[in-house]
This record gives C-alpha cells, structure tokens and sequence, in this order.
C-alpha cells in the first residue's frame, strides 16, 4: 500500500491587521499632536490682558504697528474709513449673520491710537456693534 503525503499550500500569508493596527496609531498620535495654528496676514505683537476670553465667530481686523489695516486675513490698500467699512460689510454679508457678528480688533502694541479709533467708526459704520479688543494673557 503506498500512501501519498498530502503537501500543504506553503504560500505565505499576508496579515494585514497589524499593519491597519500600526496606521491607526500613527494617525492618532498625528492628530493628537498637530496643533492648530492661525495664520495671520498682519504680523503683530498684542498689548498684555489679566484675563482671557474665548470669541465665537467673529470679523478680525488687525492693525499693524505700521498702520496696515486686514479685515479677515485681507490686507487693505486703503486704510481710510469708508475702506474699511467696505470689507466689513463685504464680511458680514459673506455668512449672513448681519450685526450679529463681533468685530475683534487685533492691534499691534505700537499702533496708533487713532488707527483703533478708525477701525471702530467703520465697524459702527458698517452697522456691526460688537466690538471687542484682542490681548494677550499676561505670564
């Protein structure tokens, strides 16, 4: 009697749960450690606050310490009022929350007073009453 020994498929096996395993991971450390920044059109150092205070949606205009003026990271050409006033209602009606929205003005430390002044006429122009100023949380 001659018997036949049956040779098993010796063909390697591709896993693919550890891979999925360890790409998990890897996207989970990334998320966790990606940080979210806001980048800036203006470049600008805030004065200091004794309290912080998160702001929900809202219409930024920065004011740089050389008189530059962006209204939501735009930079303007021309800083007058009725510039101004322009691009915030050209912001406002973009979502089409209307006066509902806050205006927040990050002004350089070194900005002139007067470039403050200016950017809240053109908010009251604009018919946006929510003004707030940005600062940075003193250490």
């Amino acid at each position: 009697m001659h018997l036949r020994a049956k040779y098993a498929d010796d063909s390697p096996d591709i896993n693919f749960i550890p891979l999925i395993d360890v790409l998990l991971v890897i996207v989970i450390f990334l998320a966790v450690s990606t940080t979210f920044t806001q980048e800036r059109a203006l470049d600008v150092s805030l004065p200091q606050a004794q309290s912080a205070l998160e702001i929900p949606a809202s219409i930024s205009i920065t004011i740089a310490a050389d008189g530059q003026v962006a209204v939501d990271q735009r930079v303007l050409e021309n800083t007058d009022v009725l510039a101004i006033v322009a691009a915030l209602t050209a912001a406002a009606a973009q979502d089409g929350s209307g006066p509902e929205k806050i205006v927040v003005i990050r002004a350089d430390a070194n900005a002139t007073h007067q470039a403050v002044v200016t950017a809240m006429q053109a908010a009251r122009l604009a018919g946006l009453n929510k003004i707030s100023l940005a600062a940075q949380v003193a250490d």
